[in-house]
């Protein structure tokens, strides 16, 4: 059970800073670049992926999972 909620915990986490950068990324390029969320979005993307990378390695190497 603890680990379904480790799970959900690092998934709820990566969607919030997926659309906090890719918002953040798409309203600082808006008056620069047009289509400001091609950039966005992917930038959001990558983010969210390399923050589960590093929480799911973060909680297989501690202690107490």
């Amino acid at each position: 059970m603890k680990r379904a909620i480790n799970l959900i915990l690092r998934i709820v986490v990566c969607l919030a800073l997926f659309i906090a950068v890719m918002f953040f990324v798409a309203w600082l390029l808006e008056d620069i670049i047009y289509f400001s969320l091609f950039i966005g979005i992917p930038a959001g993307l990558i983010s969210a992926l390399v923050a589960f990378v590093v929480l799911t390695w973060y909680y297989g190497n501690s202690k107490n999972p």
